[in-house]
């Protein structure tokens, strides 16, 4: 699906959010980006997160392969 910035970093929000983790292949066949763009928003993400959610983290497990949504202590 094309979708514009705003709306693919709130869908990998939102992925985070209910499923927990993220596949990297997975969003780039659902949103049609590519893995530079795809690594900008997972910045996005990181950068939100550090300014208004500290509590939380993007965190990438490489054994997986998957992102996936971490709570900071």
């Amino acid at each position: 699906m094309k979708t514009t910035k705003t709306q693919a970093v709130l869908f990998l929000y939102q992925t985070l959010q209910d499923k927990g983790t993220l596949k990297k292949n997975d969003v780039l066949a659902e949103l049609l980006i590519n893995s530079l763009t795809f690594k900008r928003y997972i910045s996005e993400l990181r950068c939100y997160f550090a300014n208004f959610d500290p509590s939380h983290d993007v965190v990438y497990d490489r054994k997986s392969d998957t992102y996936f949504l971490q709570k900071v202590y």
